[in-house]
């Protein structure tokens, strides 16, 4: 019993081990960090000319044991700015593995953002349409709030239309990151998520992960994902995330800080950040075994 409550506290350490030799790696080896940056800047400068317009632009690959790779293309436009936030759009289509069968997956959101009087903390709120070309829809509802440090997302999802022989669960999720002890380039988070079985039970899990921003235009996210369903293996997987324009603050080259933490910062270059969210929807097959990738 009181092993069990530390397997997650291992899981994170051994998490924690691979970030520093990843970071290690890049130190010793400046001459291919180097490489690493040109090539994201050249395919960050890419995707800017397929979506145009002033905000985050983002192309990820998700690598995850035992499937095959998704691919995404994500985009957060301003729709109007003020002294003190702003209101915006967000965007994104993928591909994803639905019961061994590829599908594309389409997300629409609108959210606003507020600063605090004194711009070092940013809250806000957003809703969401999520599809795919099989007629899974899906509705949500999003909280933020984040200063230099802290991040805190939460997001409940809806069903609204299913598919033949398809269910669309209802659910949510809880996400809290943190930066890292003097390394101002990475933040660890813990992500607790549920969907809600129709003709099954429940589905739990939290992800326990590190993000590492490698390069002003590449980011790394590696996490392990502890599902609490039989019929569901955990996995561990990474995401490799190509920005523009080029963000601001410190990556992996500037190594370990003499700071433990980052400096309070006035958060208006974060608004037109990504909301955190889980863009694929959660389906349970009927008639069948099966339950899509709690992912």
């Amino acid at each position: 019993m009181y092993f069990d409550e530390f397997i997650p506290i291992l899981i994170y350490m051994r998490l924690f081990i691979k970030s520093l030799l990843i970071f290690s790696a890049l130190i010793l080896n400046s001459y291919s960090a180097d490489i690493s940056s040109n090539i994201s800047k050249k395919i960050s400068d890419y995707v800017s000319e397929i979506v145009p317009g002033d905000g985050y632009t983002e192309t990820s690959i998700d690598l995850r044991e035992n499937h095959k790779p998704d691919f995404s293309i994500l985009a957060v436009r301003e729709l109007e700015k003020n002294d003190n936030g702003n209101f915006f759009t967000q965007f994104s289509l993928f591909n994803t593995e639905k019961n061994n069968r590829e599908r594309i997956v389409g997300n629409l959101g609108f959210g606003k953002r507020t600063l605090s009087d004194d711009k070092l903390m940013m809250t806000g709120f957003n809703g969401f349409l999520d599809l795919d070309d099989a007629g899974n829809t899906r509705a949500s509802l999003g909280l933020e709030a984040r200063n230099a440090v802290l991040e805190f997302n939460s997001n409940y999802y809806l069903g609204i239309a299913d598919a033949e022989d398809e269910k669309v669960l209802d659910g949510y999720d809880l996400r809290l990151a943190s930066q890292i002890p003097y390394l101002h380039w990475a933040d660890a988070f813990v992500n607790s998520y549920a969907w809600q079985g129709e003709d099954r039970d429940d589905i739990k899990g939290t992800k326990l992960g590190s993000e590492m921003y490698l390069s002003p235009t590449f980011s790394l996210e590696v996490a392990f994902d502890d599902k609490d369903k039989a019929g569901l293996e955990d996995e561990w997987y990474a995401k490799l995330q190509f920005v523009y324009p080029p963000r601001d603050g410190a990556t992996a080259q500037d190594g370990i800080s003499d700071t433990m933490w980052r400096e309070e910062k006035d958060m208006s270059g974060q608004l037109l950040t990504k909301v955190k969210r889980q863009n694929k929807i959660m389906i349970e097959f009927k008639g069948t075994s099966s339950i899509t990738r709690a992912d």
